[in-house]
């Protein structure tokens, strides 16, 4: 039932490294500029500079690209942190896709899922964040 504002999303976003991209999602990228995660209004609506004075959004949703990321674990745990200090500043909890709190008994599932999943991609000679593997998920 919390309302996010736009002034607060985008100060918590900017400190942590995030800048808006041309399809209206804040973006945490590398020193390459690689992006390594993103962050959506829940409502669709992208985020631009000029709306976030006025914007209010009921959720956020940290995204993460497992395949297009090199180091998935480690980047997936700085998403999660970051998460956790927006849900803290925000007032609003960290949940899943179906609206379940995250308990951190319930990221390990996932976290292993991803380093399974690029643990697979390695041995099939296609590590993750890999310029083929950024090509062939895009």
């Amino acid at each position: 039932g919390q309302v996010f504002s736009g002034t607060k999303l985008r100060a918590l976003a900017e400190s942590a490294g995030m800048v808006i991209d041309g399809e209206g999602r804040f973006v945490r990228c590398d020193d390459d500029g690689n992006v390594l995660y993103v962050l959506l209004n829940q409502d669709g609506t992208g985020f631009s500079a000029e709306a976030m004075k006025n914007l209010a959004t009921q959720g956020i949703t940290f995204l993460l690209d497992v395949p297009r990321v090199a180091h998935g674990e480690r980047v997936f745990n700085q998403m999660v942190e970051l998460a956790k200090r927006f849900a803290d500043v925000l007032r609003g909890s960290l949940v899943d896709d179906n609206r379940r709190p995250l308990s951190e008994g319930a990221l390990e599932p996932i976290r292993n899922q991803v380093a399974q999943f690029q643990s697979t991609m390695a041995a099939h000679g296609l590590p993750a964040g890999g310029s083929l593997a950024r090509r062939l998920f895009s």
